[in-house]
């Protein structure tokens, strides 16, 4: 147990110049203040290093790191590098956090043992439209044991381990925990997220959460979302592996398969549909086996055809790829 923890809050900034001030100002200008704020530029070609360097002028709790420009991942890597925290906490330079979330965690925190994970939920925003009910990351429902906040879980206890919730915005991480089980963000893939919060979650022995939103995410016009992503589409079958290599590790497979199983096929649709025409074919070629491998070997079918969204691999399976695209469209 650590009274009043130190909380290191890492932010990786790329010409972020539009959104940045508030995002820091929502840091600065926290109700708990025993923070360490580390900010990495990934080689901003805005007025983002600029705005950073005036804040920690004025700041000492800032930190600023430099790099050239290689993508969150790396960013985030360096900035655990140099954390002095008893806890780690990630947050985006355009999204902004509420003024009582530290305060809040700290004192959930306060009288308990080595919580590895404190998770709390995100809203989305979508920038000129009707913010009155936002989306939500996750509802406690997706928890088996969920009859209270004050609840300590383990990943067991999730009951759609692999969808939804796997930000690593909206946790707080112990630091020690991340430590001793080797935890950094994938460099150079994309999707990175969904690594590092899986890995995270299986190897966790305590996660506590709530259900109190602390964190605003802009989410941005679907085409934006393609622009950045339709590229890199392919890295989502590298980073199913490195999950399945972690699972495979920790021999949980036979507990996880059926999940991970459906996690795979709605997110392989998912970037399918994010791809660029040219790459469509290869993609759905390469869903297609790994699919179709993994249902031969490992799979139930009598289970899996229980499976939410069992549809999306039907139309794979039978290489219907009108109704495949039938599903997202409707």
């Amino acid at each position: 147990m650590v009274i009043n923890p130190k909380v290191s809050v890492i932010v990786p900034v790329y010409n972020s110049e539009k959104y940045l001030l508030k995002c820091l100002d929502t840091l600065i200008f926290q109700t708990y203040t025993n923070l360490e704020i580390i900010c990495i530029d990934d080689g901003s070609t805005d007025m983002s290093l600029e705005i950073l360097n005036k804040y920690a002028s004025k700041d000492s709790r800032i930190k600023v790191l430099t790099q050239v420009n290689g993508g969150a991942s790396l960013a985030r890597n360096a900035g655990m590098k140099i954390a002095t925290g008893d806890y780690i906490s990630f947050i985006d330079s355009d999204d902004w956090v509420y003024l009582t979330l530290y305060q809040t965690f700290a004192d959930a925190v306060k009288s308990e043992e080595d919580i590895d994970i404190w998770m709390f939920n995100i809203a989305s925003y979508a920038e000129g439209k009707n913010d009155i009910v936002p989306k939500l990351f996750f509802e406690s429902s997706d928890w088996k044991n969920h009859t209270s906040n004050e609840v300590k879980h383990v990943f067991d206890d999730c009951r759609r381990p692999f969808s939804r919730n796997l930000s690593a915005a909206n946790k707080i991480y112990r630091s020690e925990f991340l430590k001793s089980i080797d935890l950094q963000f994938p460099v150079g893939l994309k999707f990175e997220d969904q690594y590092f919060s899986i890995k995270a979650f299986l190897n966790a022995k305590t996660i506590k959460f709530t259900e109190d939103v602390f964190y605003r995410y802009r989410n941005y016009h679907e085409s934006s979302i393609s622009s950045v992503v339709s590229g890199r589409a392919f890295d989502i079958f590298q980073i199913m592996d490195l999950i399945e290599q972690e699972i495979n590790r920790l021999k949980v497979y036979e507990s996880y398969k059926y999940a991970f199983f459906q996690y795979k096929y709605i997110n392989f649709a998912q970037r399918y549909m994010f791809c660029p025409e040219f790459l469509k074919d290869n993609f759905y070629r390469e869903m297609q086996k790994r699919l179709l491998n993994a249902y031969a070997n490992n799979l139930d079918p009598q289970v899996a055809v229980k499976l939410s969204m069992y549809k999306i691999f039907e139309a794979v399976q039978n290489e219907d790829r009108k109704e495949f695209e039938k599903i997202f469209s409707a």
